[in-house]
């Protein structure tokens, strides 16, 4: 009987894992959206395009995320650093690594799909 339970508590178990994961994925996407919204959407665009209200202006145009050759090499790793660091007109921000992860997150589901779909 104990053995009986303990297997339903397993089956339950990875039952919810997917819907468990799901959820926080869900949650850092929204988390992402919001970030970039705030901290990028101003100068890159809301379409992610480098297109924004502010980028006219500025010396050199925001990159543009629905560019495939953006997403080429270790994009990861150079959105953090241009987050950390900032480059050329853009500005470093202060984010927590979670944050930037969720930012990366975000513009990784929104934007890069949209390169693929210019290709």
């Amino acid at each position: 009987m104990k053995r009986i339970l303990g297997c339903a508590m397993v089956v339950l178990f990875l039952g919810a894992a997917p819907l468990l994961a799901k959820s926080v994925e869900g949650n850092e996407y929204d988390k992402g959206k919001t970030l970039y919204k705030n901290n990028c959407q101003f100068c890159h665009g809301i379409r992610g395009d480098g297109k924004g209200p502010a980028a006219e202006p500025l010396l050199g145009h925001p990159v543009d995320f629905t560019n495939s050759k953006f997403w080429q090499d270790d994009v990861e790793k150079k959105i953090e650093d241009t987050i950390k660091k900032g480059k050329e007109m853009m500005p470093a921000f202060d984010l927590s690594p979670d944050e930037i992860k969720a930012i990366i997150s975000y513009m990784s589901h929104t934007f890069k799909k949209a390169a693929q779909n210019n290709n």
